[in-house]
């Protein structure tokens, strides 16, 4: 079939989520971010239109690829690729896409393009090494709890564990951000503030620990969709143990929530053995993959 391929526009948006939804609706421990996300990103300094790239077919969208360059990366011109997403039966317009992005890339003097895939997400790993594309490294591990098999325990010393409240824990949050995470404080409130009042939807649990008055840890769980959410823990380990969990499992079962994933990077792993004892599974990895061009 013969496809029109267009660069970005705004208008896309809407088609774009609609599109990703439906490309990877097999896929597991994965979600189409939502078009407000999009919005968020794509406005900010840097973005590049021309380097997303969407196929039609008869003035309807039938899949896109999304690319950014990043510069030097250990004196290497790379570029990052999104796998080329397309709605069923519309396959063949997959290359095309693909091919479309590469001579982008290659008029830009990218020399290594790179992607990640997954065995939980069907296909992709397949797909890329037909491309010429090979293993690079470990991007995450992929963790999943299900909601209604963690038990609370009704013995649990929950002192100092609460859920987040805007009027009662702004400041100490924003203490906590610039303690924990290096932010200064204007940029500490600017952040506590988009949570509170941009995305308040997408957190399905926000639970403090303190100790001494002073929050010590947070436990996080942002939307993946309608009854899946995503978990982060930050803060001193030592607190990352049952009670703050069981809070959070709480106001989650609470909320019809049914699964939560917790995604570990290199720089998280040192969690995972505590991933482990609280229920998680390990689910393998997301690894990254790149090919010369």
């Amino acid at each position: 079939m013969k496809y029109e391929i267009r660069t970005y526009q705004e208008s896309f948006l809407d088609d774009q989520y609609e599109v990703g939804k439906e490309a990877i609706k097999d896929w597991l421990f994965e979600a189409q971010t939502p078009v407000k996300s999009l919005r968020e990103t794509y406005s900010q300094p840097g973005f590049d239109p021309s380097t997303r790239f969407y196929a039609f077919k008869d003035d309807k969208m039938i899949g896109y690829v999304l690319t950014r360059v990043l510069g030097e990366i250990d004196g290497i011109k790379k570029a990052d690729l999104s796998y080329p997403r397309v709605l069923p039966g519309f396959e063949d317009a997959f290359e095309l896409l693909y091919q479309r992005a590469i001579e982008e890339l290659k008029k830009r003097d990218v020399k290594v393009v790179r992607s990640i895939a997954s065995k939980q997400w069907p296909k992709t790993i397949e797909a890329f090494e037909k491309l010429g594309f090979t293993y690079s490294s470990e991007v995450y591990r992929i963790f999943n709890l299900e909601v209604n098999k963690f038990t609370i325990d009704d013995k649990l010393d929950m002192t100092g564990v609460s859920e987040f409240t805007p009027e009662n824990d702004f400041d100490d949050i924003v203490e906590f951000f610039v303690r924990a995470r290096g932010m200064d404080k204007e940029r500490a409130e600017h952040v506590l503030d988009i949570i509170i009042n941009v995305y308040p939807e997408e957190f399905f649990a926000h639970i403090l620990m303190r100790r001494n008055n002073q929050v010590v840890a947070r436990a996080i769980c942002t939307r993946m969709s309608d009854d899946t959410g995503n978990f982060y823990f930050s803060g001193d380990e030592n607190y990352f143990d049952k009670p703050i969990i069981a809070k959070m499992i709480a106001v989650l079962k609470e909320k019809g929530i049914e699964n939560t994933n917790a995604f570990l990077t290199k720089d998280s792993l040192s969690q995972e053995e505590k991933h482990l004892k609280l229920g998680f599974i390990n689910h393998g990895e997301v690894s990254r993959y790149e090919k010369e061009i």
